[in-house]
Formats: C-alpha cells, structure tokens, sequence
C-alpha cells in the first residue's frame, strides 16, 4: 500500500484555470471568426461547449482523483489532518462535487434555450449569459479549488508506508545507531521517506520472508527521538499517527562509552513511549562492542523492574547478536 495521495496528479489553481480558459476561448474565438460557413448558433455552441468541458473535466478531475478521507486508512487520514484539516479537505471535496452539479445544470439549461433561439443577436445574448454564469460557479469556488491545490503538494510527501504490513519501529535518541540497525537488518537497501514536521527523513527497510511475506523496518529520526512532551500539539498528532501501524517498537539504548545522552535521558524517552503507545515493546541494547558495563548493568536492573526479562545485547555496526534479535522480533510478528 503505497501513500494514497502519491499519484494524484498536478491540481491547478484557480487562477491556472482561468488563463487556461481565456487561452483557448481566445484561440477557438479566432478560428470561428475566419469560418463563414458555419451558423452562429453552432459557432456559439461550440464557445460554450468549450468552457463548460474546461470547468466541468477540470473539477471531475479534482473530485475523483482525490482521496476521500474516510477511506483512506487512519494512518493516512491522522497525516492528513495534521497537514491540512480532514473537515476542510471533506468540505472542498463536497463544495466542487456540488459546483459539478450545478454546472451541469447550467450547460443543460443554455442548450435548451439555444435550440429555441432564432436570431444571432439572440445565441449571443446566450452565450454570453451562459458563460458568465459557469465561470461565477468556478469563482464561487475559487476557495476550496486553491485549499486542494495546495493541500496536494504537502500530502503528496507523505511516506509511502504500508500500514497495513507487520512493521518494526526503530526509537531511541539520536545517534542510539537506528539507521545503522535498519540497513544491517533489511534484505533489500533501505528507501528514504520524508514525514510531516520533521526535518529528517524517515529510512524504511524491507525483510523478505518466505511465500511473499515481508516486513517494514522503520527509523524514525526526529520522531520516536526525544520527550513527546516537549512536542508542540501538531508534531505530537503527527506522531501517534503511527500508532495506526500495524506491528511493534524496538526501542535502542546506546550503551557504548562514547555514548552522546545519558542514560537518564534515554529512559525519559524510553517510558514515554511506553505510556503513549499500545503496542509490543522490545528493547535492544547497542553498541555492546565498545560497551561502558556500568552503563549495561543499570540499564538492566532499570528494565527488570519494569518487566523486561529479556533484553539483546546488540552491535549494528559489527553485526553482533542481530541473528537473535530478528528472530525474537519475527517470531512475535509473524
């Protein structure tokens, strides 16, 4: 399942539309005015047909290509609230499919008059009144033309992250070695990804397993990274966004002597992980290959009191003790 948004093409702004009109108007107004053997009812049927199929495929375009929010999974749907508002993106969605509608109307409205009509005089006056009211029904919606407009450009950079898919998430604080454990665990080389209101980008790792299986592998800089109490209220609704993905947190402590946080700090985020998110948590202890014992024998009393039995000693860089670890994190997967 890839992001929902990812293929929906360019959507034009309102005033993209409108040059796009007077553009062709002007250039199919020329080529009528040089025809002299062609009626003017048919002359000004085809000005009208042209700017109703410009306003009409332009909005039909917008309606259906844009996903509707309550179907999208609520990974998704919690991203896109986050980045633009999920009642204002329901409403604009609601307010063109309308605005369709009624021009519909319009356009059926000025065929009917213009088969009455006998005088040119007349199929202008009709032309002129038809037109002028298609393009009020596009200005009355410039509003919510432009909000999908914008809005398209930020959920298109949305991670294209499976929801669905069993997932490991990778937290710890910075520099805790998650990168490097996700390319050391992934079978294929990792993709990166951006993600709403953090700079860095997300790496998502893949495991293949047998009959077609496979499992995402996530590192989430800038995320899972630091206290989600010093978070603002929007970067905060971005990150439980993820707690609409499917499978469990590897939480890493950095227990070299070289290490940049204390361990102090390390718990801080560590518990209020475990406070914010209902799912499995398994606990990796890395760097082990230029390890501070100290460091390790508090980490573990820390973690027996809270209930962690069994915890891996770990080195992503060496490649130490992943063999155990991924099989432990699989086999509760899987």
């Amino acid at each position: 399942m890839a992001s929902p948004f990812e293929n929906v093409k360019h959507i034009p702004s309102y005033e993209e539309i409108v040059k796009k009109i007077e553009r062709k108007y002007a250039k199919l107004d020329s080529k009528l005015r040089e025809l002299l053997n062609i009626k003017v009812k048919n002359k000004e049927l085809q000005r009208i047909g042209l700017v109703y199929s410009l306003i009409h495929n332009t909005l039909d375009s917008i309606v259906k290509t844009m996903p509707h929010a309550d179907k999208i999974h609520p990974f998704y749907r919690g991203l896109l609230d986050v980045l633009v508002d999920v009642e204002e993106y329901r409403k604009a969605i609601l307010r063109l499919a309308n605005a369709r509608k009624i021009l519909d109307k319009i356009h059926k409205e000025c065929l009917n008059l213009m088969k009455l009509a006998q005088e040119p005089k007349e199929c202008a006056h009709i032309r002129r009144s038809c037109i002028g009211r298609m393009m009020s029904v596009l200005r009355r919606n410039r509003r919510y033309i432009d909000f999908l407009a914008s809005a398209i450009v930020k959920l298109r950079e949305t991670p294209s992250i499976n929801p669905e898919e069993l997932t490991i998430i990778v937290a710890g604080m910075p520099q805790v070695g998650k990168s490097t454990l996700v390319k050391a665990i992934s079978t294929a080389k990792p993709e990166i990804a951006s993600y709403p209101f953090t700079t860095k980008n997300l790496v998502v790792g893949h495991i293949f397993l047998k009959h077609d299986r496979k499992v995402q592998v996530i590192d989430t800089p800038g995320l899972l990274d630091r206290p989600l109490s010093e978070r603002n209220p929007i970067e905060l609704q971005a990150i439980m966004a993820l707690k609409h993905v499917k499978g469990v947190i590897l939480y890493l402590f950095d227990v070299s002597i070289e290490c940049y946080y204390t361990l102090e700090e390390q718990i801080r985020v560590f518990e209020e992980i475990l406070s914010s998110f209902d799912k499995p948590v398994k606990v990796a202890l890395n760097k082990v290959d230029i390890k501070d014992e100290d460091k390790v024998v508090k980490v573990k009393k820390y973690l027996k009191e809270k209930g962690f039995e069994k915890v891996f000693e770990i080195s992503a860089k060496k490649g130490l003790g992943l063999n155990e670890l991924l099989s432990d994190l699989l086999r509760d997967l899987i």
